[in-house]
């Protein structure tokens, strides 16, 4: 069976439980455009958490983001190639099986971006975005 969560589920994409959660809501009703507030209440999550999350996977593409009434609205991309892989991982995420492997990715890819963020925070870099271009 393809991986359809690689490349998504790293660092700066897919990096924690509660971005993947707000992937699979979006990937499963495409037409769905939602403020961070309205994700909060769908999903009872902080909603501090739940807008840095949207921000960030608007930043890394896999969300649109767009001002409406004032504040960020969001809604799946319309980037066809990315639309069609999270598609394809909320597919994925039926499987029994296979949503216990995502969930397993996303601890480790969000333990190693902790990990990571702290690295960076030591060395006094906390603006860097891309890192695999830091070299230590």
């Amino acid at each position: 069976m393809e991986r359809y969560e690689s490349g998504l589920v790293s660092p700066g994409q897919i990096d924690s439980l509660l971005k993947l959660r707000l992937v699979l809501l979006f990937a499963e009703y495409p037409w769905l455009r939602m403020s961070a507030a309205t994700a909060q209440q769908r999903l009872r999550e902080s909603p501090w958490a739940i807008a840095d999350a949207l921000d960030e996977l608007a930043g890394a593409g896999l969300l649109n983001r767009v001002e409406c009434c004032g504040q960020p609205m969001y809604r799946l991309t319309t980037a066809p190639e990315q639309r069609l892989r999270l598609e394809r991982l909320a597919r994925s995420f039926d499987d029994p099986q296979r949503r216990d492997e995502i969930y397993d990715l996303v601890r480790a890819t969000h333990q190693e971006r902790r990990f990571r963020d702290m690295g960076m925070a030591r060395m006094g870099m906390t603006g860097v975005q891309e890192f695999d271009t830091v070299i230590i």
